[in-house]
Parts: C-alpha cells; structure tokens; sequence
C-alpha cells in the first residue's frame, strides 16, 4: 500500500496537510518505525508527484503493509515489515510478563524484534532474548538484554494478584494464569491447602486471595524462588500462606494429615512425587495434578497408572475432572487432573 514516510520531528505538520487535502487514508492505521512515521494515502486520491510543502518535510513516498483502523496491528505482519518473507526463521513469538517481555529470536534481528514488540505493548519496558534452554532443577533460563530499561525484575499482575520476580532466578509461566485462577476458585472454606512446587507463589497467593479462610502451605526448593515468594506475600497481604524452603519428599512428612487440598504443577516430574501426597494428605483430599501425557491414550494411561497407585497404597480414587492445559510438542500435550482420594477403612469405598 502506498504511503508518505516521513521524519518524526515533523509527522504532525504532514498528518495535517494529508487531511486538509484529502489525502490521508482513515481506514487504516499509521505505522511508528524507528524515528519515522508512514501515513496510509488514500486510493482515491494518491497523487502523481510529492508535494512542495511535503518534499520540504523531507516527506518521501514508500511502501507499507498497514492494519485497518480499529485493529490491533498484527505481530506477524508487523514483523514481516521488518525482517522480509522469512521472519518465521528468526523469530519465534514472545510472552510479556508485565513490564518485561521475553522474546524468542536470533541475536542478529533481536533489537528489530524488540521495537515490534515495544511498538505493540505499550507496557513493556524492557525487552530480553532467551539465550539458553530452561535448565537445571529449578527449571531456570539465561536471558540477553535486548532493548529498553535494563532490569531482570517483572513486576506482574494475574487475576488480581501482583508478584514481582527475577525471571533468571526462578521459573515462571504465565501459560497457567487460567489455570491459577480455576483451582483459587474452587478453594471453599477453613480447608488447609499444600501447594508443592510453588516457585514465586501464584498458586499460593491466588488461592489465598480468593479464600481468605485457607490455610495455605507452599514449597519451593529453589531459594532465590522462595525469597520471592516471601515477598510477593507481603505484598499482596496474604498472612494465610506459609512459605517453606526446600525439598518436598523430606517435608511432606511433616504434614501428616493436613492437607485438604494439593496442587502439583510440575509436569514433568510429578508423578514421582505421588508418595508425597499421600504423606501429607487428610483422610479425604482433593489433588489438582498436573502432567505431561501423549496425545495417542496418554491420558488414559495418566489415569489408569493413578488409580492403580492410590488402589495399592489403601487409597479409594475418583476422577473429578480432566482438562488439556496447553500443547507441549507435536505429540505430548499437558493436561491436569483434578480427583478426589479417601483412605479405605477395612478395605471400604469411603468416597
């Protein structure tokens, strides 16, 4: 589509003498790049030549992809503008969490990445680069500073709760914002919760905000996760969560009987953790498990491999719901599990 580029500094100047003379074209919207704006000119009235009192503008005629006015301008489209046909090759999308946003791109069109993004998220105040794999046992990335301010702290809000953390010390997804904020729903009454695995605390923290009646135990073996942790309770004035560092094997066992309700989101490795829930379980509790399964009968096998589990251990079993989490990979998806255990008394169903 044709259109006017012009110098920033003298962008409005231009914008008027389009309008004036019914060459400014209002059903779209003009792009921002760099330290230069392109104005959409209308079909009906392009004209031959440039202007006079434009050229003086240093106004020059170009070619731009524009998105309809009312739209939000496309990504995708935007970063074809930037990088050519194969933009595909060289970035791969990008989540913002909060005031920072993380991009997955090649160094070399990084910064031409991050001004796409900046220019779509009016929030976003730094950009990052994934410059490694998630690694380790506390599932940690390394990141490159890209563009704007220079800070590794997200200050983010989810489903009311705000948590501020260092994206290179501790994991975090803001794939399970819904998820966080399905299970601090169902939280109902004075019922003692343990969340394992609890990173920053979102899980924690959503269920006590929405519960304030919950007694809510969260661990985090990396301490760096739990040092946030502490904080983001402070901040969202969450006195009914109790924070506790380190490994939930060793102690799980020192809530023996406690636990009303268990949220396990580390699919991964979950399943090897089973023997924790049963540690820390009441007689009768609620387990939000969630698992990596293979599209072809995985969940099935999910399902049978639980229930034979808990059958063996003395553990009634009930499925209350199954729902797909997200894709994984192009044949592993992750999925959570809601059911309900009970412990058999002489060998009864008590659920």
């Amino acid at each position: 589509m044709l259109a006017i580029k012009v110098p920033r500094i003298n962008a409005e100047s231009v914008r008027k003498y389009l309008k004036k003379h019914a060459m400014l074209d209002a059903k779209h919207i003009p792009i921002t790049r760099n330290n230069f704006i392109y104005f959409p000119i209308s079909p009906e009235n392009p004209g031959s030549s440039m202007p006079k009192a434009l050229a003086a503008l240093r106004a020059e005629f170009s070619e731009k992809q524009f998105s309809v006015s009312g739209s939000k301008p496309s990504y995708r489209d935007m970063l074809r503008e930037e990088l050519g046909k194969d933009y595909d090759n060289v970035a791969r999308g990008y989540e913002v969490l909060g005031n920072i946003a993380i991009i997955d791109a090649e160094a070399a069109t990084a910064k031409k990445v991050a001004g796409v993004v900046m220019n779509i998220n009016s929030n976003v105040r730094t950009v990052l680069r994934k410059s490694g794999a998630v690694h380790g046992v506390y599932r940690t990335r390394e990141y490159a500073y890209v563009a704007g301010e220079k800070n590794y702290v997200s200050e983010y809000r989810e489903n009311g709760a705000v948590l501020k953390f260092d994206v290179r010390k501790a994991f975090f997804s803001g794939k399970l914002s819904y998820e966080r904020g399905r299970v601090a729903q169902l939280s109902k009454g004075a019922e003692n919760v343990v969340v394992m695995f609890a990173g920053v605390g979102p899980f924690a923290i959503e269920i006590a905000r929405h519960n304030r009646k919950s007694n809510v135990v969260a661990i985090e073996l990396n301490k760096n996760a739990y040092k946030d942790m502490i904080g983001n309770i402070k901040l969202n004035k969450t006195e009914n969560v109790k924070a506790v560092c380190g490994n939930v094997k060793k102690l799980a066992k020192k809530y023996k009987g406690f636990a009303d309700r268990i949220v396990m989101p580390l699919p991964k490795d979950s399943h090897s953790f089973l023997g924790s829930v049963i540690d820390c379980a009441k007689s009768k509790c609620t387990v939000h498990y969630y698992t990596f399964v293979d599209n072809d009968r995985g969940t099935e096998k999910c399902i049978s491999g639980l229930k034979d589990f808990f059958n063996e251990g003395g553990w009634s079993f009930k499925v209350l719901s199954i729902r797909t989490v997200r894709p994984y990979a192009h044949d592993t998806i992750e999925i959570v599990v809601d059911f309900r255990i009970a412990k058999r008394q002489n060998n009864e169903q008590v659920i």
